[in-house]
């Protein structure tokens, strides 16, 4: 579904990510592990065409998507939910879900995927009427999560989904992740809280100074001492 060919981005003449190779097959949940500053923020924005590329190719259901702009790459189901959330604050919640259905592909499933998201986060229908930015961090991460889903996603890309969230709402928050996996959505998971995101994840990445360093099952390495205290820092 989704490759990553030797790749190499950053900002202006800062190369953050060097030579990355990577996939995300079919139906997989894949997770990206790091400490902050790793690189793993930059290779997602990249995949989702948000900065441009030095050189490597990103292929996404067997096309050349490198050269494509971030609204070509929505319209194909490359669908991501950013570090911060970065939600409309004065627009209300329900106004902020309806924007992720804004493009073709998403917009005549809008009611059909609107039921799906409250039917996953039944406490924002109570709340669709309240500005986002009125809603505690967990709530609002629901919010961001629930607007990815209106865009129909191929592949759901969550950039540090657990940042700022209390032990509590971050296990809610993987509880929903996995019954998104569940529905055959391809995820591909950026994050630092490593033990929750090894356990829903098929395989895994690390990264280390822009590279990956290390791949394998999620198992793999959840089990390997060496590997988590090297590379991990655990």
């Amino acid at each position: 579904m989704l490759e990553v060919k030797n790749l190499y981005a950053g900002y202006g003449n800062m190369k953050i990510i060097h030579d990355i190779s990577m996939k995300v097959n079919y139906g997989e949940t894949v997770s990206l592990l790091g400490a902050n500053g790793a690189g793993k923020t930059t290779l997602v924005a990249a995949i989702s065409r948000l900065i441009k590329t030095n050189s490597g190719k990103i292929i996404f259901d067997g096309t050349d998507i490198t050269d494509y702009s971030s609204d070509k790459a929505t319209e194909l189901g490359i669908i991501q939910v950013p570090e911060g959330r970065k939600l409309f604050s004065k627009m209300t919640v329900k106004e902020n879900l309806e924007m992720g259905a804004y493009s073709k592909r998403a917009r005549k499933d809008r009611k059909k995927n609107l039921e799906y998201v409250y039917s996953l986060f039944p406490e924002l229908i109570n709340m669709e009427k309240k500005p986002a930015g009125n809603l505690s961090g967990g709530q609002q991460q629901m919010v961001a999560i629930g607007r990815g889903l209106m865009a129909n996603p191929k592949i759901l890309i969550l950039d540090e989904p657990s940042i700022g969230l209390s032990p509590i709402m971050t296990e809610n928050v993987f509880e929903i992740i996995n019954s998104i996996k569940k529905t055959g959505v391809s995820v591909l998971i950026s994050e630092q809280n490593i033990e929750d995101v090894l356990s829903l994840a098929d395989r895994a990445y690390v990264i280390q100074q822009g590279s990956v360093v290390l791949e394998g099952t999620a198992e793999e390495i959840k089990n390997d001492n060496n590997v988590r205290k090297a590379y991990l820092g655990m």
